[in-house]
């Protein structure tokens, strides 16, 4: 986010230096947009028997997971916890690791009685001196704090009793709440979504006694410092998680998903996390060397025209075919990187910059296409992702159906290998 070229260096040298590591209800029978009503058949034909079935006997949702298509049935909260990891030191400065952490919930029925949650509330106490940072790279304009859709410390849902584990990974230079979109639809459908700023590498960790920027000198080792912050966090919400997520957290139903060089580190955590069982990667790439014992299913998301990740072209093809089947791969034609993301929407200069904002040129030429919106791209994401998501945790043979299909054909092509 900071700088492409940035980037660019440094993939290349992780690249490099990697490449050659060893790795240590009754209507269950439909599932897309809508659900398909078949009360005239229910013993109690006078009332809807499947407007209250949010859960089975066990208390996990089952409607949401059905339905990917659209948002789920569940408020979404969020709330933000400081964490510290104190056998790692802080590679950008003095102490050890911390974290600052974004969680995003299924909400109890009276979330919106609670703040909605704007884009600012994301800098917590760091307001001013975090929009001055981002500023300073043409980001933020005061007039764009706007609802971003959750309530900030709703409660937590009484039911599901134990619900999936989803834990983000954002891009380079970054900040945690950048698919703040994605974040949402998940939690609405019955999941509980971490995601933290990678301290050294987001472009500000608002912690209470001040901001923690972006660190060239720590570039060399954040790939290292990544892939231990995502296992961290699968240990703290899956062994001691904060008071109100004990016992609601199932770890046996882990995933993992990352943009760009977040996605780059959720392709390296995989080798060595077999707690994670599912992995999705946006706009991004992996080294090859997958171990033999690493057996999660993947969706991989792609953009035909991302010119950050074209240089990355070999390396993902041959990371992909390295993954374990099932799995699914997504092209996105006349789309570029940042399309997989929230940051066309709070992010001008990215926009005027193009690569997945707005209208810009083809990779190698003059001709001009435009990118899906914000809004179309998530409504494209979204559903695969939570179908993905619910067929590896649920076993839902209706939702690998839906994998298997592709759903935007004129936008998409889309290659299953099951």
């Amino acid at each position: 986010m900071l700088n492409t070229k940035l980037f660019l260096c440094a993939a290349l040298v992780f690249a490099t230096a990697m490449c050659g590591c060893d790795s240590d209800d009754d209507d269950a029978d439909s599932i897309g947009t809508e659900p398909v009503d078949d009360d005239a058949m229910d013993d109690d034909s006078a009332a809807d028997d499947d407007a209250d079935d949010d859960a089975d006997d066990d208390g996990l949702p089952v409607d949401p997971f059905r339905y990917p298509g659209r948002p789920g049935p569940y408020p979404v909260g969020n709330t933000s916890y400081f964490l510290e990891d104190e056998t790692r030191a802080l590679g950008c400065g003095e102490g050890n690791r911390r974290l600052v952490v974004e969680v995003w919930y299924p909400a109890s029925d009276d979330a919106d009685a609670y703040p909605e949650n704007t884009l600012y509330d994301f800098f917590l106490d760091q307001q001013e001196e975090a929009i001055a940072a981002f500023a300073e790279h043409g980001d933020l304009p005061p007039p764009d704090n706007y609802p971003t859709g959750s309530y900030r410390d709703a409660p937590l849902r009484d039911k599901p009793a134990a619900m999936p584990l989803i834990v983000f990974s954002h891009g380079f230079t970054s900040s945690r709440f950048q698919n703040y979109s994605t974040a949402n639809r998940l939690a609405s459908h019955g999941y509980v979504v971490v995601s933290p700023d990678h301290t050294c590498n987001a472009l500000v960790a608002p912690f209470p006694d001040g901001i923690i920027g972006f660190s060239l000198l720590d570039v060399p080792f954040t790939i290292f410092e990544r892939v231990a912050d995502v296992r961290f966090l699968i240990d703290v919400f899956t062994q001691s998680p904060p008071v109100p997520f004990e016992g609601r957290i199932d770890a046996d139903r882990v995933g993992i998903i990352g943009h760009s060089f977040g996605g780059f580190t959720v392709s390296e955590t995989i080798k060595h996390e077999p707690r994670a069982r599912a992995m999705v990667q946006l706009a991004a790439f992996g080294l090859p060397g997958v171990p033999e014992e690493v057996t999660a299913p993947s969706l991989f998301l792609r953009g035909g025209q991302d010119k950050i990740m074209a240089p990355f072209g070999a390396f993902h093809d041959a990371y992909r075919d390295q993954m374990p089947t099932p799995k699914i791969e997504l092209a996105f034609a006349d789309t570029g990187h940042f399309a997989f993301s929230d940051l066309c929407v709070f992010s001008p200069w990215l926009a005027a910059d193009g690569n997945g904002c707005g209208e810009e040129t083809r990779i190698g030429s003059d001709e001009l296409f435009t990118n899906p919106t914000p809004a179309e791209m998530n409504e494209m994401m979204s559903p695969y992702i939570t179908a993905f998501f619910g067929a590896v945790f649920f076993g839902e043979s209706e939702l690998w159906h839906y994998l298997e299909t592709n759903h935007h054909p004129e936008r998409v092509t889309h290659t299953f290998w099951p």
